[in-house]
């Protein structure tokens, strides 16, 4: 194979090393940046750092890396599979798309749903939902403490920022079709009427022990205290932020679909949440909240969330706040945000061959495809997607929630049962959509495969799809 070379100028000696036409790199310094991900790094060195030419030629299929024993070490904890080279890039020759004559109408992946309903959201089509998801969303965000937890700093200016990304990020993934419009009117922290203990959930289990009355009615002495300064008319969900101590020393927590609310503009159906990671384990940084309550609000909007897996941070959906900010198509297409602009809809029956489809990052879009789904049957279907960096989301490799450039592809089988247990390692397998590959990085670097469909890298930006039975 034809082996691309890299070099770099500035701040190093490049040495040719002739036998094996390699780039050997070395540091005037013995320190080299630490960079926090493969798309930063990637943007001094193109194509990887290596610890060693022997290292770099171990690999014949990937594009030859920088030779920087400092920098790699520097960089470490970006190699994802100990191969002593980090964020190496894969030697593929894109080909032309192919996939045009095999396109199908977005009617045929909209698979429905007809077995193991639940009540957090669906699985198939047609969507079922607490809250419209489509046109203008009015959302009251209340910052409340309680005398016996009092909140620290201005509201305004602690959470400003976030009301404005919140709106931006609603446009932009929606691509246009909702709108959040969000009722902030809180110079000082709102304060509820009781103690924070009156405020709680047992069954949202985050840690109250007893309620002293139910959340629906501590959410109507909340919103009567913010009544003066909130207008709640057209209001369809409120989030409520509470203080870290509130959560931490209370349990302070509340949740309910769609209640029945008194306002002086009259009356109001209106979901509700508030609380932040609740009791033990309770988010005590409260400077960012955006995406948390973004991600809360999608459950009541249809987004049955916390998959593909509940371990990496591809989507704003998983876990609570990864870097990512990406919704997945499926749920996107499933709630209207996406349709023949960003999905490409095959059925495995009509592939013969290899196809190759070229598509735009999911995290930025673009004018290709964000999405191949290929339906298998009735009731399953896989969907391939691309993540890079984009206006929301973040390549973050160490992170606690793991994120990394490239493509990832989960299976979904909508009528199977819904099965969501952090506890259980197992936990994929019994749910009703999973990852294909590996659960905690599931960027597509080898072929990965299910029930014949086989999808491996074709470029950077291009997957090929082939069967294999």
């Amino acid at each position: 194979m034809n082996r691309k070379n890299a070099i770099i100028s500035g701040g190093v000696a490049v040495v040719l090393v002739a036998s094996i036409g390699l780039v050997l790199l070395q540091s005037n310094s013995v320190t080299a940046t630490k960079y926090t991900s493969c798309a930063d790094l990637n943007s001094t060195y193109d194509t990887g750092v290596a610890f060693s030419a022997a290292a770099a030629a171990l690999d014949e299929d990937i594009l030859e890396p920088f030779i920087d024993p400092i920098t790699y070490q520097s960089n470490l904890h970006l190699d994802d599979d100990s191969d002593q080279v980090v964020c190496e890039l894969p030697y593929v020759q894109e080909n032309p798309d192919n996939w045009e004559s095999l396109s199908q109408p977005l009617e045929t992946c909209k698979l429905q749903e007809t077995e193991n309903f639940f009540g957090g959201g669906s699985k198939g089509f047609p969507a079922k939902r607490w809250n419209s998801a489509l046109g203008k969303v009015k959302i009251a965000v209340i910052p409340v403490d309680f005398e016996n937890a009092p909140g620290e700093g201005s509201p305004e200016d602690l959470y400003n920022d976030d009301i404005q990304k919140m709106i931006e990020w609603a446009d932009f993934f929606s691509q246009g079709k909702m709108n959040y419009e969000i009722e902030f009117n809180a110079p000082e922290w709102i304060r509820a009427p009781r103690g924070a203990e009156w405020y709680t959930c047992t069954n949202c289990q985050k840690g109250s022990i007893k309620d002293l009355q139910t959340p629906a009615q501590g959410a109507q002495e909340i919103i009567s205290a913010a009544d003066k300064g909130y207008d709640f008319k057209g209001v369809e969900m409120v989030y409520f932020v509470f203080p870290y101590e509130a959560e931490r020393d209370f349990g302070t927590a509340i949740y309910g679909f769609n209640e029945k609310f008194t306002t002086n503009e009259g009356a109001i159906k209106a979901s509700i949440y508030g609380e932040m990671g609740g009791g033990v384990g309770a988010q005590s940084d409260r400077s960012v909240i955006w995406d948390h309550a973004v991600h809360e609000l999608l459950h009541f909007q249809g987004f049955v969330g916390h998959g593909p897996s509940n371990w990496t941070g591809h989507y704003i959906t998983v876990d609570q706040w990864g870097p990512s900010k990406a919704v997945t198509s499926w749920e996107g297409f499933l709630n209207e945000w996406f349709d023949e602009e960003q999905i490409l809809c095959l059925d495995s029956k009509s592939i013969d061959g290899g196809v190759f489809i070229t598509l735009d990052a999911i995290t930025n879009f673009g004018p290709k495809h964000e999405s191949v789904m290929v339906r298998l049957n009735n009731e399953e279907i896989i969907v391939v997607e691309r993540h890079e960096e984009g206006p929301f989301s973040t390549m973050c490799t160490d992170c606690y929630s793991s994120v990394s450039e490239g493509f990832v592809a989960y299976r979904v089988n909508v009528n199977s049962a819904h099965y969501r247990n952090d506890g259980d390692p197992n936990s994929d397998a019994k749910n009703f959509w999973s990852f294909l590959g590996s659960r905690t990085a599931p960027t597509i670097k080898d072929p990965v495969e299910f029930k014949g469909v086989q999808i491996s890298l074709a470029g950077k930006n291009q997957v090929k799809i082939s069967m294999t039975e």
